[in-house]
């Protein structure tokens, strides 16, 4: 894989951002044009860009897939357009995406060759942008990912109430753009293809009712428009063993072949 942390200065958010791109190379001699695969991966509340690839073995599934990683920051955004703060999901679903096929031209466009995947505020992050822009992405794998509209909300002055004032404002989110349930009723609207969804928590996981609140709404579409699967991991926690683990099984549920063919050494 060639590896390049990319810093680029955002109009949307106005202010550089840095951008892990990992991109598959093959053996030698190099002789390949085509477009690839592309595999969006959001990090946490505590995170930053480089979370995924210093935590977990991300960089190394991605070359065994043959598949692109943009590894992006959004800081405390949950990459949601903030209230009172910067516009980061336009910047995630609108800005980066133009700049790093630019920059980039072996990251496929093609909406079934972009997936979305994140855990905990980067798993409602990737539930958000998949369920609101079905048309950019083919598939969603949300780990450890609650719906906020779903988190009980007190304005009683604490640090708490404040950042969820600043991500989403004092109302109530029901019915708006912050609300995943409203959002993947919405796309179902439209009758465009949607994107596959993935979602797996931790059965220690302290999230783990808001999390199952997702799984009731999903399961409970008729049909299963989105090809909505659930996988509860026995004894696991909010931890990186759990998120690594799931992004391997996601991976494999989108039916991806290892390649071995990859040059990874001399």
């Amino acid at each position: 894989m060639a590896l390049i942390e990319t810093h680029v200065f955002s109009k949307v958010l106005g202010m550089e951002m840095t951008v892990n791109v990992a991109l598959p190379q093959e053996k030698r001699p190099y002789s390949g044009d085509g477009k690839v695969k592309v595999l969006w991966l959001l990090h946490g509340g505590s995170g930053d860009e480089s979370a995924w690839l210093r935590m977990s073995n991300a960089e190394r599934y991605a070359m065994e897939y043959g598949v692109a990683l943009v590894v992006p920051g959004g800081l405390h955004s949950c990459f949601t357009d903030m209230a009172h703060g910067g516009r980061f999901f336009t910047y995630l679903t609108e800005e980066l995406p133009r700049v790093l096929r630019h920059m980039f031209p072996r990251l496929s466009e093609a909406r079934e060759d972009n997936m979305i995947s994140g855990f905990s505020n980067g798993g409602y992050g990737c539930l958000k942008a998949g369920l609101a822009r079905p048309d950019l992405y083919g598939a969603i794998g949300a780990f450890s990912a609650g719906d906020k509209t779903d988190v009980a909300f007190v304005n009683n002055g604490s640090r708490k109430a404040l950042d969820r004032i600043i991500l989403f404002g004092d109302g109530d989110m029901r019915g708006t753009d912050n609300d995943l349930q409203h959002l993947g009723r919405e796309a179902l609207k439209k009758g465009a293809p949607l994107p596959k969804v993935y979602h797996a928590c931790g059965s220690l996981d302290p999230w783990l009712d808001l999390n199952e609140l997702v799984r009731e709404f999903f399961v409970g579409l008729e049909g299963n428009p989105y090809d909505y699967e659930y996988h509860e991991a026995e004894g696991y926690g909010h931890t990186w063993e759990f998120w690594e683990m799931e992004l391997v099984r996601f991976l494999n549920h989108l039916g991806l072949e290892k390649n071995g063919h990859l040059y990874i050494g001399i």
